[in-house]
């Protein structure tokens, strides 16, 4: 059996339990006191999910846990509330989405997952943004399997996710084996059944040490070129698009080449170049 030492760490909000809104962040009453009680409950219930799943890691003998707080801009975890032994990314001004990861890592574990656009009955269901949908050779997908695909180009296999059960079956039928904790079941987009919060954190605790044990039976997430992103918006694109942008219609546009990394990092930071870490 693989020793699992590293373990990057990608969390969502959308996918926690009891979670079944919009981030108010953006909304009108962000500053006032409801809003702020609103997100703040939010970030209480995500940073417990995300102790669950260090304590599950550390518990199966892990050395090192690196969390990427990649919810928006990067602040809805509470830093204070994490326990000992985590490192945590975050911040505005990213250099690349997947902040800290590289080869070392042994595997990727995603908290609070959400499906990926236009899942039925899927609980905030989004990809990226709302109003848009991602194809890869032509196979729709979402946040969790670009992800697993910019760690699979590093070797790194994704062995685990908790969140909404569509979300979990989106995971499995990408990489089947992998093991998924289902924390709530998506009715509507905001609307879902939520296990109490502390069995969700029991389940999730649980769940990883089964995918650390059974880790070394998961191959990275890769695609084999040549590769076309499709990027499908509800508004039409602007007649500026980005370099490496194809007009395919008025509201599709195609990025292509022979490696998702670059694609990804083409479309979304400007780097087509970028290096994979080392």
């Amino acid at each position: 059996m693989k020793r699992i030492r590293s373990v990057y760490v990608v969390t969502d909000l959308e996918g926690v339990a009891g979670v079944d809104d919009w981030d108010p962040r953006g909304r009108d009453d962000a500053s006032q006191a409801r809003g702020v009680a609103d997100r703040a409950e939010m970030q209480r219930l995500l940073t417990g999910e995300v102790n669950a799943a260090a304590e599950g890691l550390f518990a199966e003998g892990v050395e090192e846990v690196l969390v990427n707080d990649a919810h928006g801009a990067g602040r809805t975890i509470l830093v204070e509330g994490l326990v000992s032994g985590v490192t945590i990314a975050r911040g505005v001004g990213r250099p690349s989405w997947m902040v800290g990861i590289s080869p070392r890592f042994d595997a990727l574990v995603q908290v609070g997952m959400h499906a990926m656009a236009g899942t039925p009955n899927a609980c905030l269901a989004h990809t990226q943004s709302r109003g848009y949908t991602y194809r890869i050779n032509g196979r729709e997908f979402g946040e969790m399997e670009q992800a697993a695909l910019l760690a699979g180009e590093l070797g790194i296999p994704w062995i685990f996710s908790s969140g909404d059960a569509h979300a979990c079956r989106e995971a499995e039928g990408w990489v089947p084996g992998m093991v998924t904790a289902p924390v709530k079941t998506g009715l509507a987009i905001t609307c879902a059944i939520h296990l109490a919060p502390v069995d969700a954190r029991a389940l999730i605790r649980d769940c990883i040490q089964e995918a650390v044990s059974a880790a070394g039976e998961i191959a990275p997430l890769m695609l084999e070129g040549p590769l076309t992103m499709e990027i499908v918006r509800e508004e039409p694109w602007p007649e500026q698009l980005r370099p490496g942008a194809e007009r395919v219609d008025a509201h599709t546009i195609r990025y292509s080449g022979d490696r998702f990394w670059s694609i990804f990092n083409r479309h979304f930071y400007g780097k087509p170049d970028l290096p994979l870490p080392e």
